[in-house]
């Protein structure tokens, strides 16, 4: 399973992961010159290098802020695993595909949900049982 087969279910470039001296982190994201509409917007995302090569599927439930802010700025263990891939190993392509915020009312009070986890595991599913392995930048699979 390559970046292709996530393309066609309809994901979408969002940026390129790029080694850089600009921020304390080490690595900045560029975007493409029409870049995609994503305030707030939950999304399942994956990062591929430049041959295609699947390297990570992940979820968020704010791809501005994962992105703008959290792979670039904030040290946690997998912000820090994917820095250390970009500034040792090579660019990384991300991915991603946008899903709606579903609004509902339960008990009386309005609730916001997304299917982000859901997706996010039945892909990670798919891949395991397909490859035998989770991609090598994810850690493991619940």
């Amino acid at each position: 399973m390559n970046k292709e087969y996530y393309i066609n279910k309809g994901f979408e470039l969002y940026g390129i992961m790029v080694k850089s001296d600009k921020y304390k982190q080490g690595i900045d994201i560029m975007y493409p010159s029409n870049p995609m509409k994503s305030d707030n917007q939950p999304a399942v995302y994956i990062l591929a290098n430049d041959k295609g090569e699947l390297l990570k599927i992940g979820e968020t439930q704010n791809l501005t802020q994962r992105f703008h802010k959290g792979y670039r700025c904030i040290s946690n263990t997998t912000n820090n695993r994917i820095r250390q891939h970009v500034k040792d190993v090579e660019n990384i392509w991300v991915y991603v595909l946008p899903l709606p915020i579903e609004i509902k009312k339960v008990l009386g009070y309005i609730c916001e949900t997304s299917y982000v986890k859901g997706l996010e595991y039945n892909l990670l599913t798919e891949y395991k049982d397909s490859m035998e392995e989770v991609p090598p930048l994810n850690v493991f699979i619940k």
